[in-house]
């Protein structure tokens, strides 16, 4: 036999979750929900769709899956759908359900079809059942849920369970059946239920799974009051009391109108505390003989009027019933009259339940799905490790305090042994692991105290230490601020010097070029000198000339005045020039004298000039010697002088930078003096929250 999958109908939403298994410990089949993990999941196969988890979930982390949205998709496309209207929503919406059914069709619903019909029908295919075939036990199967846990977990009893369908089945075969208008109309399930889905997907009929609580979110979210609506009513025949079905015991009160003593061979159950103990003994009934023949049952302990799609959760029994029982005995006055008998409304009934029912038209048959159900049993031997691990030594510490889940510590062992539960969430367990590390935490509590204790004293020899260091640290400062003003000072001095260099250095270097100029001239007029020298010994040497001419000129003179003497008269006057140029001879010759004296002084006195020039010269190249060295010496200096004060302007920027380091430092110094301060403080606290941490601990081990 293969597994067979199911429908998911119930949601978990994980963010909501906190893993409190009040789901499990509400889900009547338990082991349909795994809780291995920091949030349940649910296992699909084994899930029956009660909702008793949706209801147990005080976190809204469950909820109901239905086919809302597809339902309003499917008008908004313009797809004609017919809906078919379960007897619960008289009890969700007290005396407005008329003006329900008038406000689905004003949102398109073409047609509205009562379930209670449908549920007529169906009594009349279960009392055919028993009478044509005589069986020893028939299920009722209105109840999806209980279909479900048949099919997984009791598949011994599906030859017992009715094979007829339900009533919402019933009412969907009649619509396509006899209203060939709606034959092919998607069907819209005003349902009260999270598990007809399954019943609509195994049978392939049904369309959209809409819970009444969905609808009324709708009313609200759209702002509508029922009350404004107009009445519509149904558009198949009126059904009598089978308007009772959603409610525990209806379709026996129902069955009593065609077999008055139908009761005494019926189980009336409900509830999911109740209801599946006893389908769980009703195989061993039905082998003892004891069992009855109808068994009228249903998940929901106020029946289907209080379903986990209903608005009824939290209202008592009489107001659930009540707007049930009001349609009701209206019902049965259309049948019987103020005054009519069962019978004559039984045979009003059954005239018109005749048009709408055959042999065989509404059988069902069912799926086994005992192949989705393969819980392994663990063994003794598995138990005993499964506990030792969950710390369960003794039988007394098997509480049985159904804190998992599972109402008992077998129950546990076995989802652990499956991997759908963990020890961890054993209430015992956290127990013995709380006073385990209770244990560890007093004692680590003690050891952390010292240890606090001892912090505080490191911490307190820190800070004095760092007290020591922040008085250095200001110390140091200072002594920076000193060199600081002490190096400001030498490269200001250093400065002004280099400036005072840098004068000198140009008035040395104009008296090195003054000097070499003056050599220059010097040496040029040596040459002036000797040139001047040469110039008049030439002149000496022409006055020699002219003295020799003036002699020679005497000499002709006397010699041209003896031979005028000798002419007489007529060298008179020859003789006259004679004499005159014997005059001017003998001028010549003395002025020739008188100049070769000059010259001869003259040149005397040059040559003693051009000595002392030269020594002049001399002396002048030695200081224009003496003075270019020291322009480039004073040159020399002054570059140190300018190295200097570059290098002490450097010495200066990086004395201000160790000033701002050690004003940083400084201030570090005095912020971790004033840190270490609220860290002591700290830690002081600390230490009192320890000794009072360690006498609570110690308060609470006493009265442990």
């Amino acid at each position: 036999m293969r597994k067979t999958q199911q429908v998911p109908v119930i949601a978990v939403d994980e963010d909501r979750c906190v893993n409190c298994h009040m789901c499990i410990a509400a889900c009547p089949v338990k082991y349909c929900i795994d809780g291995s993990g920091d949030k349940v999941s649910i296992n699909n196969d084994l899930c029956i769709g009660c909702g008793s988890c949706v209801r147990a979930c005080t976190h809204d982390a469950r909820s109901i899956m239905d086919d809302t949205a597809e339902f309003l998709s499917a008008l908004s496309r313009g797809e004609k759908v017919v809906a078919i209207v379960a007897p619960a929503l008289a009890s969700s919406f007290p005396g407005q359900y008329r003006q329900f059914m008038g406000w689905l069709k004003s949102l398109g619903v073409s047609a509205c079809f009562d379930v209670s019909f449908g549920a007529e029908l169906t009594v009349k295919s279960y009392l055919n059942h028993i009478t044509a075939n005589k069986p020893a036990l028939v299920v009722a199967q209105p109840c999806p849920a209980i279909v479900s846990y048949i099919e997984i977990f009791r598949p011994e009893i599906l030859p017992h369970l009715a094979p007829a369908d339900s009533p919402m089945l019933h009412t969907i075969k009649m619509i396509r059946d006899y209203y060939p208008g709606h034959k092919d109309s998607k069907v819209l399930i005003v349902s009260p239920c999270a598990a007809k889905k399954r019943e609509f997907v195994e049978t392939g009929m049904g369309d959209y799974n809409v819970t009444i609580r969905s609808f009324k979110d709708l009313l609200d979210k759209r702002k509508i009051n029922l009350a404004n609506q107009p009445e519509a009513d149904f558009d198949n025949p009126p059904a009598e009391r089978a308007v009772l079905f959603s409610s525990p015991g209806g379709l026996l009160r129902t069955a009593i109108r065609e077999v008055p003593d139908i009761q005494s061979m019926a189980r009336k159950i409900e509830g999911p505390e109740l209801v599946y103990h006893y389908l769980d003994s009703l195989p061993a009934s039905v082998a003892k003989g004891i069992n009855p023949l109808l068994v009228d049952c249903l998940n929901c302990e106020f029946g289907c009027n209080a379903g986990p799609g209903t608005l009824n959760q939290d209202k008592s029994p009489d107001d659930i019933e009540y707007p049930v029982e009001k349609r009701s005995v209206e019902s049965q006055q259309l049948y019987g009259g103020r005054k009519g008998s069962d019978r004559t409304a039984a045979r009003k009934l059954k005239k018109v339940l005749a048009k709408f029912w055959k042999p065989g038209q509404y059988d069902r048959t069912y799926i086994n799905r005992s192949a989705n159900y393969h819980l392994a049993k663990p063994g003794d031997s598995q138990l005993k490790v499964i506990y030792d691990s969950m710390l369960k030594q003794t039988q007394e510490d098997h509480l049985n305090c159904a804190g998992c889940g599972y109402k008992s510590c077998e129950g546990m062992a076995v989802a652990i042994h499956n991997s759908l539960n963990k020890k961890e969430n054993c209430h015992l367990y956290r127990q013995k692991v709380i006073e385990s590390e209770r244990r560890i935490v007093d004692s680590s509590t003690i050891r952390l105290h010292e240890e606090i204790i001892q912090a505080t004293a490191m911490v307190s020899t820190i800070r004095g230490s760092l007290e020591r260091l922040q008085a250095d640290a200001a110390s140091q400062f200072a002594a920076i601020e000193e060199s600081a003003a002490a190096v400001e000072q030498m490269v200001a001095t250093l400065g002004n010097a280099s400036g005072i260099a840098s004068g000198r250095r140009q008035q040395i270097q104009a008296l090195a070029e003054a000097t070499a100029g003056g050599e220059r001239d010097m040496i040029a007029t040596a040459g002036a000198i000797r040139k001047a020298a040469d110039g008049i010994t030439e002149i000496g040497n022409m006055i020699g000339v002219i003295h020799d001419v003036a002699d020679k000129t005497n000499l002709l003179a006397m010699n041209a005045a003896i031979q005028a003497a000798h002419a007489g008269s007529a060298g008179k006057s020859f003789a006259v020039v004679a004499a005159e140029i014997r005059k001017l001879a003998e001028a010549t010759g003395g002025n020739a004298k008188d100049i070769a004296l000059s010259i001869s002084g003259i040149i005397n006195q040059i040559k003693t000039s051009n000595e002392m020039t030269d020594r002049t010269g001399k002396h002048i190249k030695t200081i224009s010697q003496d003075t270019g060295k020291l322009a480039d010496e004073m040159s020399a200096l002054i570059d140190s002088f300018n190295e200097m004060s570059t290098g002490g302007t450097q010495v200066t920027k990086g004395i201000e930078e160790l000033r701002n380091v050690s004003l940083e430092v400084r201030d570090v110094y005095a912020a971790m003096a004033s840190d270490i301060g609220d860290i002591l403080n700290k830690i002081n606290s600390i230490a009192r929250i320890s000794e009072e941490t360690q006498q609570k601990v110690s308060q609470n081990s006493h009265q442990s």
